[in-house]
């Protein structure tokens, strides 16, 4: 008897608080960081340099290794050691085969299928250039690796393709989920892909200063332009949505918080403000443009690089409150009723 009373005698029995209502605070997610960071740099100057040295026609000029051009040679290095770093990260190399299987509705899928495909075609389209102890055993294979005939060019597209999807699924992966509201924005994708095509040019000059070729004021020019274009879009995502529970979390840690340095400093005023300045500036500099195009390239990998970890590391889930549903308790008879 003395149970049922405390429970229900007089209408004043203790109750159950998460009955009645539940707070759960903002919180960070934490499963993707460096790694992914990393792999998504990577992943975006390995489509980027095979995108732009085939636009600009580089591959010719710019030295090769085993014959396979320079800037070819950079770009499979790095998404085979983006892909290497995803793969390590699922935990069991073994299952990696599951990332192929969702395409309908996974950019995950769509990601790994685009680069096992870019590194297919394009390994393929520079085979017949492939030079083993002299000799090139695949140069019957009838294609130009430079795409300056029919089947090459064929080639040329599928990889070019595939790059771009390369360079812009990472984004879409964080994009398209609501749950993290400072990533769910058509921002994120765009500021990688232009992050990365920034990043690209960049690194391309960078190897025409070190083949002693001349990096041209249109190279300058369009440099200028991508980065000018990214940090546009990093103020307008930064400006958009600024009272969203989740993301008003996000821009306090990059805008005010822990975060503050690196973000306003590193990424936006070192590593992109400042790349657009110069690169600008060398357009009409010619004396200066290899200095310059050094300088840009280094502060565009590390600004870039920054970008998509200070992305992932604010990526905050939004406080969650569900106030009580219950109607006013009505008073229960007491034990002795």
């Amino acid at each position: 008897m003395t149970a049922i009373s405390m429970q229900s005698g007089g209408g004043s029995a203790p109750q159950n608080v998460f009955m009645d209502q539940f707070d759960l605070a903002a919180r960070t997610q934490r499963v993707w960081d460096i790694n992914h960071a990393i792999w998504f740099t990577l992943m975006g100057l390995g489509g980027g340099v095979f995108l732009v040295g085939r636009i600009l026609n580089l591959t010719e000029g710019l030295g090769s290794l085993l014959g396979i051009p320079n800037v070819d040679v950079v770009s499979f290095v790095a998404i085979a050691v983006g892909g290497a770093i995803l793969v390590a990260d699922l935990g069991r190399p073994l299952q990696a085969w599951r990332a192929f299987v969702n395409v309908r509705t996974s950019w995950i899928s769509w990601g790994a299928w685009s680069d096992l495909i870019f590194l297919v075609v394009a390994g393929l389209l520079v085979l017949p250039a492939l030079s083993l102890g002299g000799s090139e055993p695949f140069s019957g294979l009838g294609w130009d690796p430079h795409g300056g005939d029919g089947g090459g060019l064929a080639l040329e597209i599928v990889a070019g393709v595939a790059a771009v999807v390369v360079m812009t699924y990472a984004g879409a992966v964080l994009a398209r989920p609501r749950a993290i509201p400072y990533w769910n924005s058509p921002a994120v994708p765009l500021q990688f892909l232009l992050s990365s095509a920034a990043m690209s040019v960049a690194v391309v000059m960078l190897i025409e200063v070190i083949a002693g070729e001349p990096v041209s004021t249109g190279q300058m020019v369009l440099l200028g332009v991508l980065t000018a274009a990214l940090a546009v879009t990093v103020v307008v995502h930064l400006l958009t949505r600024t009272d969203a529970p989740g993301k008003a979390q996000s821009l306090e840690r990059l805008l005010r918080g822990q975060h503050r340095f690196v973000f306003v400093w590193v990424v936006c005023a070192a590593g992109t403000a400042v790349p657009a300045v110069l690169a600008f500036a060398g357009a009409g500099a010619a004396g200066a443009r290899d200095a310059l195009a050094v300088i840009c390239c280094l502060l565009l990998v590390v600004g870039g690089f920054l970008l998509r970890l200070m992305t992932l590391r604010v990526g905050i889930y939004p406080p969650v409150h569900i106030p009580s549903v219950r109607g006013p308790r009505s008073a229960g008879p007491t034990a002795g009723g």
